[in-house]
């Protein structure tokens, strides 16, 4: 019968972690919460942990310490797997690929049976999130692998009912998201949803879209008027309304180095924006944040100096952030110089998009 220990604080809680740390390293099952819901875990270095955990029957998952630790394991991850993994890691999410993504990657390095055990019935990964998870994958040596049970273990005693093998169970009490993770099945750059737990088809859909960011200075004049135009031109070529961009695969947004968030467009930039048929009336500025271009697909920019000032902190986006003009001239901010100044930037914009339409994958 396995040990249940109930840290009541931030002590007892580091305490419990450490004494699961130990037992993991001499070869036992713990049972840990993540966010959606509790899992019996082993090393996966522990030839006899997971030998316990695939008797259970049960598919076993690789849980990445990071999403980056994650890509090591799975560097041919399909483009839209790439997606997924960005926008919805850590978090209750599974993908299953087949054992070609996992080629030239780590997943040799580990021991004979948790290979097998991981490629049995199509690899599957993920990056759990939740206080417990989170600590114990800071401490130990090697990324963890658990036993996915159909049904959702929602209290540490449903770890033992379902896996008397565990030896030791650490309580958290309920867990966040009671539907469980959901399961996402890949093969080249088609999915599907085997499993919905707390993530819907409808938000795994979303997050398949193509994400472009436009970026300037303070996201009223420039990037605005590029995120409007853009929209106008893909909404005429998918032949549909400009709401119905993203069930179209297509999602398009503006941010500024130096904006803060809730200014409106410039005065110009919506009469611009109405001329082609957008409505930019109501757009709130909004900082470049870390999130937007974890997020996005693409990324372009007004000058060259708002590209380096990207890459200085974020090296590795050199491949996706660009600039705007194919032919690597600044578009000049037009604030201050009337209208005909905008309706010139209008006008390099709109050139500059059309090049760039032609780089994407469109009907």
């Amino acid at each position: 019968m396995a040990e249940i220990l109930r840290p009541d604080n931030g002590d007892d809680l580091q305490d419990a972690v450490h004494q699961a740390v130990q037992r993991l390293a001499s070869g036992e099952v713990v049972g840990i919460a993540t966010d959606a819901g509790y899992l019996p875990v082993a090393l996966a270095t522990s030839e006899s942990g997971v030998a316990r955990l695939s008797d259970s029957g049960s598919p076993i998952v690789l849980l990445a310490r990071t999403p980056d630790e994650a890509f090591d394991f799975l560097p041919g991850l399909s483009r839209i797997g790439l997606k997924l993994a960005r926008r919805l890691w850590p978090g209750p999410i599974v993908l299953q690929v087949g054992e070609a993504a996992t080629q030239d990657g780590v997943l040799t390095s580990l021991p004979e049976p948790t290979k097998s055990a991981l490629i049995r019935d199509g690899v599957r990964v993920a990056v759990p999130s939740g206080e417990i998870v989170e600590h114990l994958g800071r401490l130990v040596a090697a990324p963890l692998v658990a036993s996915l049970p159909d049904a959702v273990l929602d209290s540490a005693s449903a770890v033992g009912d379902e896996f008397p093998g565990a030896g030791l169970v650490i309580d958290a009490g309920n867990v966040r998201f009671a539907e469980g993770p959901t399961l996402v099945s890949l093969t080249g750059d088609a999915w599907s949803v085997d499993r919905e737990g707390v993530v819907r088809k409808e938000t795994v859909q979303r997050m398949t879209v193509e994400v472009v960011i436009f970026v300037c200075t303070g996201n009223t004049c420039r990037s605005p008027l590029a995120e409007a135009l853009l929209r106008g031109k893909l909404a005429s070529r998918l032949k549909c309304s400009l709401d119905d961009l993203p069930e179209r695969g297509w999602y398009v947004s503006s941010a500024g180095l130096a904006a803060g968030y809730g200014s409106p467009a410039s005065p110009e930039s919506v009469q611009l924006a109405r001329e082609h048929g957008v409505d930019l009336n109501a757009h709130e500025s909004q900082p470049l944040t870390e999130r937007l271009l974890n997020h996005a697909d693409f990324v372009f920019t007004m000058t060259r100096g708002h590209r380096d000032a990207i890459l200085s902190r974020r090296p590795d986006l050199a491949e996706l952030v660009e600039l705007l003009a194919r032919d690597g001239s600044d578009v000049p901010d037009p604030i201050g110089g009337g209208f005909d100044e905008y309706q010139r930037c209008c006008q390099t914009i709109e050139k500059h998009l059309d090049d760039i339409l032609s780089q994407f994958s469109l009907p």
